[in-house]
């Protein structure tokens, strides 16, 4: 007998004795081949995935008891009295008035030393695409001529403008060094119902 028919016939014997526990260790590695490479990575993403999930679910719970417990208390937090609500609506009142608004610009002029010559007031217009206005609150540009007073009186005037209760921005101021007469380019705010 030649040798490779002997190592054929030993493999035959081997295979006819040992047939089933050899498929039984091939298919044994098959499936331990198939759970290291396919099935265990699968497995391992889904247990990151369901750690994260509970992860997430534990801080929306809690950030829902947070919500409930800050809704609770919001109404608690501020509650303005009726004298800071009134002066709430003199710093923001919630339409525009121009007598009221002509009367307070008067009234600062006269106590820093100046007599208003001529008041124009325009309702500003929003610039479309301006990330810098808000829908609810509307501009008013005051110019003003004022006369009388020097730079001491000027100083005077913004200082009352700042202190107003009502919020008054100062665009430009324009005067000659010959003439008495400023010229004033305001900005007043209000709230727009």
């Amino acid at each position: 007998m030649e040798p490779s028919q002997k190592k054929s016939s030993v493999l035959a014997v081997l295979f006819g004795h040992f047939r089933w526990p050899f498929l039984a260790a091939v298919s044994l590695a098959v499936l331990a081949i198939g759970y290291f490479f396919v099935l265990n990575p699968a497995v391992a993403a889904y247990r990151e995935n369901y750690d994260l999930l509970k992860e997430l679910n534990g801080k929306i719970v809690a950030t829902q008891s947070d919500l409930d417990l800050s809704k609770k208390f919001s109404a608690k937090i501020f509650q303005p009295t009726p004298l800071e609500t009134k002066l709430l609506k003199a710093a923001l009142p919630d339409r525009l008035e121009d007598s009221a608004l002509v009367a307070q610009l008067t009234a600062i002029a006269e106590r820093a030393g100046f007599v208003i010559n001529n008041i124009d007031l325009e309702e500003a217009k929003a610039v479309s695409g301006s990330k810098a206005t808000v829908d609810h609150v509307g501009k008013v540009i005051v110019r003003l001529k004022i006369n009388g007073g020097g730079y001491a009186e000027l100083r005077r005037l913004f200082g009352l403008m700042e202190s107003s209760l009502m919020i008054i921005d100062v665009n430009s101021v324009n005067f000659d060094a010959k003439s008495p007469v400023y010229d004033l380019v305001l900005t007043v705010y209000y709230y727009k119902q």
